[in-house]
């Protein structure tokens, strides 16, 4: 007894010794020890998905993995700006949740197709924000900042924005990793000369010319086997009413650009202002070798609204995007109109704006479920005080029938009678991302304008009783499959193509790519002085437009050379 007595202290002295070498080692509930991983995993482990459950609970875990490391602080440098990579020092629980995540470090979809097809600025280097938003330096140039902007606040397809009890807009921002921006700066793919330089040989547009990294199975934890990621993320603008101890919480800019998100709404005038904000969903889309239609993800906060199952049972909670007081429930359903589109014109500074009676329609599956139940314990253990137990997976999709090998270093293919993989689950939303997506239930009109057949309409099972997102024997959704368009992730993605029309390899966003003209050199040649001696253009727009100004470039060469 007493030598087992004496290796314990041996070893624990050991530990107190190596973490004074090893900080990392001593903070037990970090990134850098069990049961957390510092980096998004490359893909499942192949030699335990032989089967459709396991792969599903596979893909779960990936999914979870992936929202935990992607959400852990960014580490800082000494001058106090975020970086790329998680903190050695910080866990989930760090400042209450009030914090800068990884994440949140690299490039919006704004700081990359920037207007006049300017080269993006270095990864990592922050973000690109409007001049109604911050003062400019002394040489007249912007400021990058480590604040993400929020401008846009309708929902993909124009199905509209959510508006929460106090009338404020719902706002979204999209992120992509390293993975990604290395693969578009190098291949110029910001830009639409640079698109169709690689488009070339597709005259046709029949083939696949954007293929971008996959991440890969490892047993370490290594970044560099992660591959690609992007990341669509939901607010809430909080306010003195709003619980904020429940949220991940950040600052941000929330942009108003004149004529509103499409341009197209007149009574929309520019406005910028720094605000706090609540996170309430979260996208991750995942490109892996066993996965070639990507592996979607999404997350949701506890607290958006309740779920048509619940209107079987009794409504306890004070939710984000609806109000009981307004809708009871009558013969278990709500007694109001619920995920109805806002009236028009969407001017997020109106006011008097009736807010969204928000309905959760599906709840996860019974492997999301599963898992979730699995997570949500371990952070209430490690981190018994983190916003992070207030999430849940949604649910997660990936492809069911595929080609291997083949593709980059033997990953899996498309199969040809299959393009998309036949994905499962066959149905995936964020209640506060694609609000408005018409085709659950039986006896309703897909947007393809076809009928759900009575026997493919979804289920929750049992179809009584409350929705409990963190417990694997609450109730849960079952589907019948058919192949949709606005309900599956990969069905609607798998339409994405660059400005070429050829295919962008499930990215939408690659046709935000914007001409690099002579016209448009010109105009900004002139604005920016070139020919007047007036007032440089600040920005990556002004050095590049500069450049060409002072001899280094022409109108036709890349962004950037």
């Amino acid at each position: 007894m007493l030598a087992i007595v004496r290796r314990h202290v041996i070893l624990l002295l050991a530990f107190g010794l190596l973490s004074i070498f090893r900080p990392e080692l001593a903070n037990a509930a970090g990134c850098w020890t069990a049961p957390y991983s510092c980096n998004p995993g490359g893909d499942i482990n192949p030699s335990t998905a032989a089967t459709y459950e396991a792969k599903y609970k596979a893909y779960a875990e990936l999914a979870w993995r992936d929202f935990i490391a992607l959400n852990f602080p960014a580490e800082t440098n000494p001058q106090g700006k975020p970086e790329p990579k998680p903190s050695k020092v910080h866990g989930l629980d760090y400042h209450a949740g009030d914090y800068t995540a990884v994440w949140q470090t690299w490039p919006e979809a704004r700081d990359i197709f920037l207007p006049g097809a300017a080269a993006p600025a270095a990864f990592g280097t922050g973000h690109q924000t409007p001049t109604d938003c911050l003062r400019k330096d002394a040489s007249g140039r912007i400021e990058l900042t480590d604040k993400i902007v929020l401008d846009e606040y309708v929902q993909a397809e124009r199905m509209g924005p959510v508006i929460d009890k106090q009338g404020q807009y719902v706002r979204y921002g999209l992120n992509f990793n390293q993975s990604m921006f290395q693969y578009i700066a190098a291949h110029q793919l910001y830009f639409t000369q640079g698109q169709a330089a690689m488009d070339v040989n597709n005259p046709d547009h029949d083939k696949k010319t954007v293929e971008f990294p996959v991440g890969q199975y490892s047993e370490n934890d290594n970044p560099a086997m992660t591959g690609s990621i992007f990341v669509k993320s939901s607010w809430k603008i909080l306010d003195a009413s709003d619980n904020k101890s429940s949220f991940y919480r950040t600052q941000a800019y929330v942009y108003d650009q004149a004529g509103g998100t499409f341009a197209d709404e007149p009574t929309v005038k520019e406005q910028c202002s720094l605000k706090p904000i609540g996170l309430v969903g979260f996208h991750i889309v995942h490109l892996t070798k066993s996965a070639p239609q990507w592996v979607w993800s999404t997350f949701e906060h506890v607290d958006n609204g309740p779920w048509l199952n619940d209107f079987t049972f009794l409504l306890k909670r004070a939710y984000t995007f609806f109000d009981a007081a307004k809708c009871p429930a009558s013969g278990g359903l709500p007694t109001c109109a619920f995920d109805t589109v806002p009236a028009e014109p969407w001017n997020p500074q109106r006011s008097g704006q009736t807010p969204t009676q928000l309905v959760r329609l599906a709840a996860p599956g019974k492997l999301a479920l599963t898992v979730n139940e699995q997570y949500n314990n371990r952070i209430k253990t490690t981190y018994p005080n983190s916003v992070w137990a207030n999430y849940f997976l949604v649910d997660v999709q990936f492809p069911t029938n595929v080609k291997t090998p083949g593709g980059e270093q033997g990953a899996a293919v498309p199969n040809p009678a299959y393009p998309d993989g036949l994905p499962a689950t066959s149905f995936l939303s964020n209640s506060t991302m694609e609000t408005y997506i018409p085709g659950f239930f039986h006896g309703q009109i897909t947007s393809s304008s076809n009928p759900i057949p009575p026997d493919d309409q979804m289920q929750t099972l049992p179809p009584t009783g409350a929705v409990m997102p963190f417990s694997s024997t609450g109730p849960h959704t079952v589907s019948g499959g058919a192949d949709r368009t606005t309900s599956s992730c990969v069905s609607c993605h798998s339409d994405a193509a660059m400005t070429t029309g050829s295919s962008s390899d499930f990215v939408f966003s690659l046709s935000r790519a914007q001409s690099k003209d002579k016209t448009h050199l010109r105009t900004l040649r002139m604005k920016s002085g070139g020919d007047t001696g007036g007032k440089v253009l600040t920005g990556h727009d002004a050095s590049s437009v500069v450049e060409y100004v002072m001899g280094a470039g022409k109108p036709d060469e890349p962004a950037g050379k």
